[in-house]
């Protein structure tokens, strides 16, 4: 089978995820365009191998064994940018962040929240990322799906139930979205960008390899990490894993993590979380292999 992108075996996972962890993908492709998408989803159902789709990496914690099938990485050639008046069209594997910078730059308002988030548009409107109190819910009015089969179909917002960190997209494929954005002065936006940036640095060590947050938020008053800080697990390691102690839904990889490390660290956590404050903390990291 011929790919316009490039199709590598045996290729170790821990180079593709924000974590640094992770095995081998029996087969990853890195598609040029949507025929490469439908290509590989033809490879995977004719080998009979499970697929998955991989952005930046982050919000993923690859086991140490790997994937057994194929990893499809939306980047390159599946990342469109486009402004039609105040909509924009978003090719799936446009980081966020650069998202978030051009339409501020552009001077429209609606995502420039989201230079915290560390993924692609793709990966974030599958989950309904967001932050700093802001959401792709919020924006979406269209998305360009693939099905399994490698059928294409536009969905509006009004056939997606999006909830917190979390849509009812199903076993698709995100290729492209258009957003309804507002207009504002650059500088302003700038300005607000430069304030949620040294927020983040200030409060997340989000220099070192994490996934992002683990847990979700059982609310907003009270985060999973408050009740993590509030258990006394920040600074906890199993292995080469650890709380970290600035931000404690942040697990770090302090070096030589494994999967392994991260999964049992994250048991320890929820169990006394459970023990302790009687809320059960629910993953939000997702968990490949």
């Amino acid at each position: 089978m011929k790919f316009r992108g490039r199709l590598l075996e045996q290729e170790p996972l821990a180079r593709y995820t924000t974590y640094r962890i992770g095995g081998p993908a029996r087969y990853m492709l890195f598609p040029a365009d949507v025929e490469d998408v439908q290509r590989g989803l033809d490879l995977a159902q004719t080998r009979n191998l499970p697929w998955v789709v991989l952005g930046l990496g982050s919000n993923v914690l690859v086991k140490d064994a790997g994937f057994p099938g194929l990893v499809i990485r939306m980047g390159k050639g599946l990342d469109r940018f486009e402004m039609k008046g105040a909509t924009a069209i978003i090719g799936a594997g446009m980081p966020t962040p650069i998202l978030a910078r051009r339409t501020a730059e552009a001077g429209f308002v609606g995502v420039e929240r989201f230079v915290g988030i560390p993924g692609t548009v793709g990966g974030g409107i599958y989950m309904n990322a967001g932050c700093h109190g802001a959401e792709f819910s919020e924006v979406v009015t269209e998305v360009t799906v693939m099905d399994a089969k490698g059928k294409i179909k536009q969905l509006s917002r009004k056939q997606i139930s999006f909830k917190y960190r979390a849509s009812n997209l199903g076993p698709v494929i995100v290729l492209e979205a258009k957003l309804v954005l507002g207009e504002e002065s650059p500088a302003k936006l700038k300005e607000l960008q430069s304030r949620l940036f040294r927020w983040r640095k200030a409060g997340t060590p989000y220099d070192q390899p994490c996934c992002g947050s683990v847990f979700r938020n059982p609310s907003l008053t009270r985060t999973a990490g408050m009740l993590i800080d509030e258990a006394g697990l920040k600074g906890h390691t199993v292995g080469g894993a650890q709380v970290s102690t600035m931000h404690a839904n942040y697990f770090i990889n302090t070096g030589a993590a494994t999967a392994a490390d991260v999964l049992k660290l994250m048991e320890h956590v929820r169990k006394t979380v459970q023990k302790k404050l009687g809320v059960e903390l629910e993953p939000e990291v997702r968990v490949i292999g």
